[in-house]
């Protein structure tokens, strides 16, 4: 394919060269459908070189994630790398023309709000890929972690700075509070429109609620493929599933009691730290751990639904979207960015998030009505191609969105580097 008009190159940055999962591995997928297209592409992470490189052109800092350095080490590098601030502004000088993308996936593991500096004098040109609420929350998820609720709060107000809504504890809270201020400080959103894309629509809501910019904030699904290679079959089975990670906020006990409380087989594809309990209050669940996708095809066709029963907002909710463009119907929380959608389209059902009763309620009724199971299944597979991107359609959709930005870059007379008087430039490193 033709390298795409007024595009010369796209910087993918972020913070892991390697397929870990969520943004890490749409960053590598993104990268490599820009080069089959035609588009020269350097790919930008933090961590250590792999022998599966995403494109011939990557520079990787070798560095490791913050959760595994040394306690001081993380808390320094974690809000100020000055390698990965020297590394990108070593970047930009080799490669940038008026007509180069920087497309910024993950920085919040390595690389630091110093990539935010580094990127402030090309800000016209630089696309920021909300995959999470990071740009407007400072725990990333509008979630308290401590009670797993979605969280009311207006970021960075007095009540969210007081709240202990993080995982570790109130000093961690405190920390990342500052990480969010030097990242606006070096990157101002809230002042200056940005570039953003956005995973799902009613994401928009949340960053208003951050006060950030929504001018030019542009929604662009993730691209989906379904868990199974042709439909399913799903009211002719009994098994449902819970795919995901074993952590709190994903409400996997609550998806093992309501289960318990519907009388229904539940099968549970993943792993972490929630698993030893898991296995000594639920004997009765099935657990396959972590899978392949191959392996994960095998397992599911045997799945009547999937429940998603994560406590927090989560914005795009890939393993429903799988499940849906498999022809599996999904029970999901309203507070998902999808319930609404999904219920309102046939393809599944929504309960009170949090609410285990509401929960088993909704299992209970797929599980005994196989006729609402096979019409759900139908409107699954007639209307998923309405929620989400094929890998190719979302190569497309990037494609617009980066000519689009280059074109108000031009107008603007802002497509070379520049800076803003008044915007505080520290000379670290």
């Amino acid at each position: 394919m033709a390298n795409p008009s007024g595009i010369d190159r796209v910087v993918v940055i972020n913070d892991r060269s390697a397929r870990v999962g969520g943004a890490s591995n749409l960053a590598i997928l993104s990268a490599r459908l820009l080069q089959d297209a035609g588009v020269a592409v350097t790919f930008f992470a933090g961590d250590v070189a792999g022998a599966d490189q995403p494109v011939p052109d990557t520079i990787n800092l070798a560095a490791r994630p913050l959760m595994q350095q040394p306690r001081l080490s993380a808390l320094t590098s974690g809000l100020y790398n000055s390698h990965a601030h020297d590394g990108l502004n070593a970047v930009i000088s080799r490669v940038d023309t008026p007509g180069t993308i920087y497309h910024l996936h993950g920085w919040s593991k390595i690389l630091s709000p110093s990539i935010f500096r580094a990127l402030w004098p090309v800000r016209s040109r630089v696309v920021l890929h909300a995959h999470d609420y990071f740009l407007s929350c400072p725990n990333g998820g509008f979630a308290n972690y401590r009670r797993n609720q979605v969280c009311p709060l207006t970021p960075m107000s007095m009540s969210c700075l007081t709240t202990n809504c993080d995982k570790r504890g109130y000093h961690e809270k405190l920390w990342r509070s500052v990480r969010h201020l030097m990242r606006e400080r070096y990157y101002p959103i809230q002042e200056v429109a940005a570039n953003i894309i956005v995973v799902h629509q009613r994401m928009r809501d949340y960053f208003l609620r951050g006060q950030v910019q929504l001018a030019n904030i542009e929604t662009i699904r993730n691209p989906v493929e379904p868990f199974l290679d042709r439909a399913a079959d799903p009211w002719k089975k009994r098994n449902f599933f819970f795919v995901g990670r074993l952590e709190p906020e994903k409400g996997f006990e609550d998806a093992a009691i309501a289960a318990r409380l519907a009388g229904a087989k539940l099968h549970v594809i993943g792993d972490g730290a929630g698993r030893i309990r898991l296995e000594r209050d639920f004997p009765e669940v099935v657990i396959h751990g972590w899978k392949s996708k191959d392996e994960m095809r095998d397992i599911l066709c045997d799945a009547r639904a999937l429940i998603v029963s994560s406590r927090v907002p989560e914005p795009f909710g890939l393993a429903a979207l799988e499940a849906v463009t498999s022809g599996i119907p999904v029970i999901l929380p309203d507070a998902a960015l999808l319930g609404e959608e999904l219920a309102a389209m046939g393809c599944g059902l929504t309960f009170q998030s949090g609410k285990v009763e509401t929960l088993a309620s909704g299992i209970r009724r797929l599980a005994s009505d196989d006729m609402l199971l096979r019409l759900m299944s139908v409107n699954c597979l007639r209307r998923s191609s309405e929620m989400a991107h094929t890998p190719a359609s979302w190569l497309e959709a990037l494609l617009a969105l980066y000519g689009r930005v280059l074109d108000r870059a031009n107008s603007a007379g802002t497509s070379s580097k520049s800076t803003v008087p008044g915007v505080f430039q520290p000379p670290i490193g």
